[in-house]
């Protein structure tokens, strides 16, 4: 099996619109934090009156807009039952 990596890119716009690609999925979305699965990372967006504006997981694309304080990658978190049971 080939395992090809994808391109994901950034464009964040004023602090008020952030565009990603390379979107696998949407974690988890509240108004003050977005959650989004990259190929091997997540993306962690903080901030303030936060809401998607476009979601498209076919094209793996992904538009938020708001405040934008925060933009962090991070690890996956493994789930509690795959940390058990290695």
């Amino acid at each position: 099996m080939e395992n090809t990596l994808k391109h994901c890119t950034l464009i964040c716009e004023n602090m008020q619109k952030l565009e990603l690609t390379g979107v696998q999925k949407v974690e988890s979305s509240t108004p003050t934090q977005f959650v989004c699965n990259l190929q091997d990372k997540q993306m962690v967006v903080g901030g303030k009156n936060l809401h998607i504006k476009k979601l498209d997981l076919q094209s793996e694309s992904l538009v938020i807009d708001g405040e934008i304080e925060m933009i962090k990658y991070q690890s996956p978190k493994k789930s509690f039952l795959k940390r058990i049971f290695k």
